[in-house]
């Protein structure tokens, strides 16, 4: 297909040229004498040898100047030229008619040589309003993305971010449709004007054609394989085919979801069920897979009730939904009879989303003990409630034995990740019993719990009663309807039950205070207002207890031991506990902030804030709500496989690297997104090439023989010109700027800034060539160029303890920095005349990693 098509446009060509010559050789004699050897002959060799004759002409017969025009034979036969070239190159009806004009004027170069579509998105703003018309704009970009090309990158961002694009995606290559999602991953450390630029570049994308671009990328080899080309009708299509055993996982998963975006039962649809199911005879040889296995064996499975069950797992990914008793009860004969080698998985080991919020209040935690606060700083794990209960009984053992595992495995996670807690609390231990207990009487002796029947819809998930009106009906495959959470998608039943309740309904005028008495209280807005937007509601009593015939893993009611405690109650009051056995002689309560993932705002926001108020207790002063991790742009699951464990992460790249990262991308108003080539490179480019660079060269024997840290002084960049004077503008201002980032809780922006100081100093060494100034024996302004080096690189090891301790310490260290000489206040330029010895540390601060 593609010789013939190739064969076409070459007998065309010479065809054409022919008869051009014979309208036009006066015409371009008259007009075009640019190229006076335009003759036959060289014309038959083709246009490549004249390339001013034809765009000349172009020129003279669409846009002739007042006084000269072509002959009416010449005009007319250059616009069939034009018209031949774009048909030659198949050029769709639908762009060529409005936009012919432009072709001739604009991209008459490329005309002939398949560049035509490019060459127009390329001048988009120069475009006739005929050519920028809706119809022709969706075409370009549908053609744009049959031909590979960047279909969401237009002039209207390259330009604007032409410096950034060569900063961070120079490696790209034209025309793989990656330029504009390498700005987007970079998108902290743009330019204003090439930020500004994308997001309106993105506004015009779904406002002029509704195009979900994330969609196409990800889906584009199934939409041209299966959907002929057929962008703008792309869903639609490949929900056709997901039965199709060539649609790819990644592009089938899209699939769903957004078709649970439109609010379609799919997972209710037996075919969907089946894709699910997958082959006839599955490999059980990797752990956690139980429910796997009994949703491929889901036809086969001879229980009614193991398989309204498994409908139910196919319906919601739940944690740990292999280890509800229910299932395990439902569904025993098969899976002794399918899944006897699946081992039981575990579900609850820690992944970057755990280490992601310890890592976010470690960082303030460092932050604040280098400008001097005293800080307490707490973490641990929550572990009581009917999911461990439920992991517990499915691991074959006793709950507290599964604990002692679990709570192991984070705490192991956060020593590897350099977190420096002052406490680490369970809610397993003696002193939070106590502590619950009190906190559960002083509630009551307040009034504000009573005893009294509640019936609900209850989320054994969610540990959590639905609201009615916040639950809808799904029909299951074998036709029963099965009611789920809105909010979760996940299963409820109906309990009627004697519970303890609170009374939350008497608190939310006093919420409502709490929330307005600061615009920090919640962070960032977006959380803030939905806060709000939820205490604009009325609120219903929260049962705060379960019986214990259906919850016996927790704490007991006080005098009541037939109730345990809520387990969000229970949990919360961890905070309480830490405050009441800190060591620290200031009274630390109540908390400056809580850290918290999005998920569990409602129980921070609402429940916390309301038990404090309750039982007489000041609220938090604040809470720092962040976002979730993607992975690849994909939601983390178990279910897909894509679980990242942080021990996997400090294997590749260290937990400087791991820690560096997730501050460096970790956006706390938006979801991240992980991935590991971009892990490696950021940690390449920073760590180890940015910083690292930096610190060699000032360290280096080749130029620092006698292995010392010079004295600074305003001479010393005066010495270095105008390239010293820029430096040291850089480096006087650069420190408030990171401590205002890092107060606001914008570590990202705050290391933004950190290696812009970092490629300052890198530009000014190269500009001062101090090997040059070596050689020719100019040892002041050399000793003037080494000493600022190296009081950038101090400052910059300085601001960066709050992110990679570790690595600044070594940073430090190499540069002879004393312990005592490290907090804030040396965070800033110092002048000093003394000379200091470097430390006998190697000066590789950061190896770089090889395989990306």
């Amino acid at each position: 297909m593609l010789q013939t098509a190739s064969r076409r446009a070459l007998f065309l060509a010479s065809w054409i040229n022919s008869q051009l010559y014979a309208q036009c050789k006066s015409d371009a004699a008259q007009f075009c004498n640019a190229a006076p050897n335009w003759t036959e002959e060289a014309n038959a060799i083709g246009p490549q040898r004249n390339p001013l004759v034809l765009p000349c002409l172009y020129r003279y017969a669409y846009h002739p100047p007042a006084d000269s025009s072509l002959k009416p034979e010449c005009a007319d036969e250059v616009r069939r030229v034009m018209r031949q070239r774009a048909n030659s190159v198949d050029l769709i009806p639908e762009v060529e008619e409005p936009c012919i004009e432009d072709l001739a004027s604009i991209c008459f170069e490329k005309t002939g040589r398949g560049e035509e579509m490019q060459c127009l998105q390329d001048n988009l703003e120069r475009l006739s309003p005929v050519c920028k018309q809706q119809p022709c704009r969706q075409q370009l970009r549908n053609q744009l993305l049959q031909q590979h090309e960047d279909v969401q990158f237009n002039p209207n961002v390259r330009k604007p971010c032409a410096s950034d694009e060569k900063r961070f995606c120079a490696q790209i290559k034209p025309g793989q449709g990656r330029v504009l999602e390498c700005l987007k991953a970079h998108r902290k450390q743009l330019d204003d004007v090439c930020h500004a630029a994308i997001f309106q570049a993105e506004k015009e994308e779904m406002d002029d054609s509704g195009v979900d671009f994330q969609f196409i990328q990800q889906c584009k080899d199934p939409i041209r394989r299966l959907c002929q080309n057929d962008a703008s009708n792309a869903l639609e299509c490949l929900k056709g085919y997901l039965d199709d055993s060539t649609l790819e996982a990644h592009c089938k998963e899209l699939v769903l979801e957004r078709m649970a975006e439109q609010n379609l039962d799919i997972r209710f649809n037996a075919n969907l069920i089946q894709i699910h199911c997958g082959p006839e005879e599955p490999k059980n040889t990797r752990q956690g897979q139980v429910e796997e296995c009994l949703k491929r064996k889901f036809d086969a499975l001879s229980s009614v009730e193991c398989r309204r069950h498994v409908a139910l797992l196919i319906t919601a990914v739940q944690i740990d939904i292999q280890a509800d008793p229910m299932l395990h009860r439902a569904c025993a004969i098969d899976l002794v009879t399918f899944c006897k080698d699946v081992p039981p998985g575990d579900g609850r080991k820690p992944h970057i989303g755990h280490i992601y919020t310890a890592v976010i209040a470690d960082s303030s935690a460092r932050f604040n003990r280098l400008i001097g606060n005293p800080v307490t700083f707490s973490t641990g794990t929550d572990e009581h409630g009917l999911k461990i209960q439920q992991a517990a009984l499915c691991a074959n053992n006793e709950p507290g034995q599964f604990c002692d595992h679990v709570s192991g495995l984070f705490r192991t996670a956060l020593k590897n990740c350099e977190i420096s807690y002052t406490d680490y609390i369970r809610t397993t231990e003696s002193r939070h019993k106590e502590n619950v207990h009190a906190f559960w009487e002083t509630l009551s002796e307040k009034g504000y719990i009573y005893k009294g029947k509640y019936e609900g819809w209850y989320c054994t998930a969610d540990e959590a009663f639905v609201a009615e009106d916040q639950t809808t009906l799904m029909k299951l495959p074998n036709g029963q309807e099965q009611r789920v959470s809105m909010e979760s998608n996940r299963p409820v039943e109906w309990f009627s039950e004697e519970n303890y309740l609170f009374k939350l309904s008497k608190l939310r005028e006093e919420l409502r205070r709490w929330l307005k008495s600061g615009p920090a209280v919640i962070r960032p807005l977006r959380h803030y207002n939905l806060v709000k937007s939820w205490l604009d509601q009325e609120l219903i009593d929260l049962s705060v207890s379960r019986p214990n015939s259906r919850l016996s893993w927790g704490i007991p009611v006080p005098g009541d031991s037939s109730q345990t405690i809520y387990v969000w109650l229970d949990a919360l009051l961890n905070y309480m506990t830490v405050a009441k056995h800190s060591q620290s002689e200031m009274n630390i309560w109540p908390p400056s902030v809580h850290v918290i993932g999005k998920d569990i705002l409602k129980f921070h926001g609402i429940y916390w804030p309301a038990f404090l108020l309750a039982a007489g207790f000041e609220p938090p002063k604040s809470l720092l709500v962040h976002g979730h991790w993607l992975v690849d742009e994909q939601k983390m699951s178990k279910t897909t496989g894509n679980v990242v464990s942080p021990q996997s992460c400090i294997n590749l790249v260290t937990a400087t690297g791991l820690r560096y990262f997730l501050m460096h991308e970790g956006v706390p108003a938006s979801d991240g997104n992980f991935s590991t080539k971009r892990m490696v490179r950021i940690a390449n480019s920073d760590l180890a090439d940015g910083i690292g660079n930096l610190v060699s060269r000032c360290c280096g024997k080749s130029l620092n023989p006698l292995q010392m840290r010079l004295g600074v002084s305003p001479s010393s960049f005066e010495s270095c010109g105008s390239p010293g004077s820029d430096l040291l503008s850089l480096l006087e201002r650069t420190p408030d700027i990171v401590h205002n980032e890092y107060q606001q809780w914008n570590f990202y922006k705050g290391i933004d800034q950190v290696m812009a100081l970092v490629r300052g100093a890198n530009g000014f060494f190269q500009t001062m060539e101090p090997w040059k100034l070596k050689k020719e024996g100019e040892l002041d302004k050399l000793n003037a160029t080494m000493a600022v080096t190296m009081e950038t690189a101090r400052v910059v090891g300085t601001l960066l303890q709050p992110i990679v301790p570790s690595y600044s310490e070594r940073l430090l260290d190499k540069l002879g920095v004393p312990q005592e000489d490290r907090n804030w206040d040396f965070a800033r330029l110092r002048w000093n005349t003394t000379e200091t010895a470097l430390g006998s540390q190697p000066a590789v601060l950061f190896p770089r990693i090889k395989s990306e």
